[in-house]
């Protein structure tokens, strides 16, 4: 996946460059967070990176959940002033869905 595939992902204009450099982070994270969640380097037979399809889709709807809003906040009163927060499991919930069936299972020895 690279810088243009997750802008078009993210309906983001091509020719609108001053959000490139934060992308492009964003974008790492969200391969290094799919490979550690999922216990999978999605390396090919020649070493290099090669994410199927869903993981890419859902780095997308990853990063978009966190573009959205306000990290953590679910709900928000004005009258009242309260806000609701939400756990990352839960804000994440339909991606972490999809990415189960990439992740491996990873045993450890016991000493």
């Amino acid at each position: 996946m690279d810088l243009i595939e997750l802008k078009t992902r993210l309906e983001i204009p091509l020719d609108d460059e001053s959000q490139d450099e934060k992308l492009k982070l964003e974008l790492q994270d969200g391969i290094e967070y799919a490979q550690e969640y999922c216990n999978n380097p999605f390396l090919n037979k020649e070493g290099l990176l090669e994410l199927p399809s869903p993981v890419k889709k859902r780095n997308a709807m990853m990063i978009k959940i966190d573009r959205s809003n306000e990290l953590g906040v679910s709900s928000e009163s004005i009258g009242g002033m309260s806000k609701t927060y939400t756990s990352d499991y839960t804000r994440y919930e339909a991606v972490y869905k999809l990415w189960r069936k990439y992740r491996k299972v990873k045993f450890r020895a016991l000493r």
